[in-house]
């Protein structure tokens, strides 16, 4: 049996259920069209908490790319400050770090 065949079954069975429902004064709600309604309105939901949480990633890792920038800088500053036996250890120890955190950022 395929996918079509059983989908007609149940919403014809969910047509007969509200039929039924509203035929004994419980309810006239029940039908596919305010099921596929509903399930429209779930599916605009679910994106929309998608979206939401897409932009709150995307505003952590802005945050988080303006702190390396600003660390860098200063890291750049204090280097420049240090004598020159102290300041070339500490640009080789940088750009280890550096390429450390690019590998770790392809992985």
């Amino acid at each position: 049996m395929n996918l079509n065949k059983v989908a007609n079954i149940a919403l014809e069975q969910l047509d007969t259920l509200g039929f039924y429902l509203s035929r004994y004064g419980v309810t006239d709600k029940v039908n596919r069209h305010n099921l596929i309604a509903s399930a429209i309105v779930e599916k605009n939901h679910l994106m929309g908490e998608y979206a939401r949480l897409e932009l709150r990633a995307k505003m952590r890792i802005n945050r988080a790319e303006k702190l390396v920038a600003k660390l860098d800088q200063q890291a750049d500053e204090l280097i420049s400050l240090a004598p020159g036996p102290i300041a070339a250890q500490l640009t080789k120890a940088k750009s280890l770090s550096e390429s450390l955190i690019r590998k770790a950022n392809f992985a």
